[in-house]
């Protein structure tokens, strides 16, 4: 007995002061918080995207090559022409953006679209997105001609891509 209280005597408790470790956690959070790139969807305001019943917001636009579709200005309030003829060309029937700047295209460059969406592949692949997950991102305005929308898939389809999302929004 006298054995067990002497070295109930000698043993100590050990005791870890955990502050220092949550500090350095809380700083590494905050690190990781402010540093991370929200890859967000371009959206352009000259564009009236058409409502659906059931639609979801694009939350994640990795992988997205967005192309928007206009319809010709006659088709436009005022407000949406004025802001049009401000940004793009006369005659522009898309719209595309590399992150940096916003690229309108007439209708007779396709093979610029072609060669713009190639390249877009091309930079998702190169930051190891799943090829099978790059898609286009089509936001066509509710008054634009058909064919414009059916031009960017075919655009797309000789680029390698053929995952297309069609941008709408919620019914009111």
């Amino acid at each position: 007995m006298a054995k067990k209280n002497a070295r109930a005597q000698d043993e100590t408790k050990a005791e870890l002061n955990m502050s220092s470790m949550m500090d350095a956690c809380f700083l590494l959070i905050i690190f990781f918080v402010v540093n991370a790139s929200q890859i967000t969807v371009a959206k352009d305001p000259c564009v009236k995207m058409p409502n659906a019943i059931t639609c979801s917001d694009m939350k994640d636009a990795n992988g997205c090559v967005v192309v928007n579709v206009f319809p010709d200005i006659e088709k436009m309030d005022d407000r949406t022409a004025k802001k049009f003829g401000e940004s793009y060309a006369p005659g522009t029937a898309w719209s595309v953006s590399d992150g940096a700047k916003t690229i309108g295209f007439a209708p007779e460059q396709t093979q610029d679209l072609t060669d713009f969406i190639t390249k877009q592949v091309e930079m998702w692949k190169a930051k190891n997105i799943d090829p099978s997950m790059i898609r286009l991102y089509l936001r066509g305005d509710k008054d634009a001609a058909w064919d414009r929308s059916a031009t960017v898939i075919r655009c797309a389809a000789v680029a390698g891509l053929s995952n297309v999302v069609f941008g709408t929004l919620p019914a009111k």
